[in-house]
């Protein structure tokens, strides 16, 4: 029997001559990956349209739970966005989220509140007018309680180091992992804080912007291994200095 989900499309990718694998994190399954036909003319190009990345989709499919690929069918857009494939910054931006979701969000199970927090903001993306640029930090920061390691800022000390491993401040004899020391670890507690409401009380140039980045997505690495090989990050910073 068919049943109706709602997704976003992470990751389309080369199948064979024929088809494609589109991989979807939907509200109702999770992660799941289609094969999709290729297809040629006007109504291929309509829905390569559809499946770009980050879009909202609406799909009808029949789940087989054994199966590694399950088969997409008709789809039809969930939302529309305006702005976020022309806007060159939105746009790398929603090419390197893309990139960072495929790879956290593996084997998930559906979970419906990290489903409507990534909605939203993809819908902010696409409306906002001034500080796309810092977008992502916002956005990973925000991530962190949805991926289950949202560092414990509470027991900060002058002194101490954040020890990934534990994601918390202790002193440097306990560190079990990496750690971020001295005055970069004295900010994370303010990092800890950004949201997109206070974001442009930040200020941030070019060099804090990519110090930022790198430093969440060590941290991100250093619990989700199979993000350190990210390539869209170096498209940001080309873009953004």
């Amino acid at each position: 029997m068919a049943e109706k989900i709602t997704g976003i499309v992470l990751n389309v990718r080369k199948y064979n001559d024929r088809n494609c694998v589109v991989t979807l994190f939907t509200r109702e399954r999770g992660r799941l990956s289609f094969i999709s036909p290729t297809g040629s003319g006007k109504s291929s190009n309509a829905r390569r349209a559809r499946l770009q990345p980050l879009t909202l989709i609406n799909t009808e499919f029949n789940y087989k739970p054994t199966a590694e690929l399950q088969r997409l069918g008709s789809i039809s857009l969930a939302e529309v966005f305006t702005d976020m494939y022309f806007h060159p910054v939105k746009r790398t931006m929603a090419l390197f989220i893309s990139e960072f979701l495929y790879r956290l969000l593996n084997a998930t199970m559906p979970d419906i509140r990290m489903f409507d927090f990534l909605a939203d903001s993809f819908r902010l993306l696409d409306r906002m007018k001034d500080g796309v640029s810092d977008f992502h930090i916002p956005f990973l920061v925000s991530m962190l309680s949805y991926s289950g390691i949202q560092p414990d800022v509470e027991n900060w000390k002058n002194g101490y180091v954040f020890d990934f491993s534990s994601g918390s401040f202790v002193p440097e004899f306990e560190a079990k992992g990496p750690v971020i020391s001295g005055e970069e670890a004295k900010a994370i507690p303010m990092l800890a804080r950004v949201n997109f409401s206070n974001i442009k009380g930040l200020r941030l140039n070019s060099l804090s912007r990519r110090q930022i980045l790198y430093g969440l997505l060590n941290y991100y690495s250093f619990h989700f291994p199979g993000l350190g090989s990210l390539k869209s990050p170096e498209v940001l910073r080309e873009i953004f200095g």
